[in-house]
């Protein structure tokens, strides 16, 4: 009978220490694209050494799947679209990004999010979306093209 007896606490305490294990694994908080890009801290984009485009006045869009941990490190990068020539430099990149802690109810949480990189026909780089200085972000609207193309084509969203 004792056997039973301590059978019965042994399995409970299994069952909550698996228990505790699962609330510790707690799915990222989903901020949309351009939230998480008026936190961002460091967010170079360097120029690639070869062009991905013949056309100088052409572009290429990369997005990136990211989670972003608690202390405003990027976690995971997953190549979402883009060129295949632009995966690497795209990873590479954003990898390299830090964000403000994102807080909910006062404590920083985990975020999943996207990151869309534009890469010019020249090779130069930068993000769809960055912090504007006054707390929001700035981006989004138009397709950047380099000097001399003129103005990039205007995006249209629904609100």
């Amino acid at each position: 009978m004792t056997c039973k007896v301590w059978l019965i606490p042994c399995s409970l305490f299994l069952g909550s220490g698996a228990a505790f294990a699962a609330a510790q694994q707690v799915k990222p908080v989903s901020v949309p694209e351009k939230t998480l890009a008026a936190r961002l801290l460091t967010y170079e984009t360097p120029a690639l050494a070869k062009p991905p485009l013949a056309n100088r006045c052409s572009n290429a869009l990369a997005i990136v799947h990211v989670v972003v941990d608690t202390g405003g490190k990027v976690d995971s990068a997953e190549y979402v679209s883009g060129f295949p020539e632009l995966k690497e430099p795209a990873l590479a990149v954003v990898r390299q990004w830090t964000y403000k802690p994102y807080v909910v109810k006062g404590k920083p949480v985990a975020v999943e999010t996207q990151a869309s990189i534009f890469y010019l026909g020249n090779g130069e780089s930068r993000p769809m979306y960055a912090p504007d200085g006054k707390g929001g972000a700035k981006g989004g609207s138009m397709i950047p093209l380099p000097p001399g193309c003129g103005p990039g084509p205007q995006i249209k969203r629904k609100n």
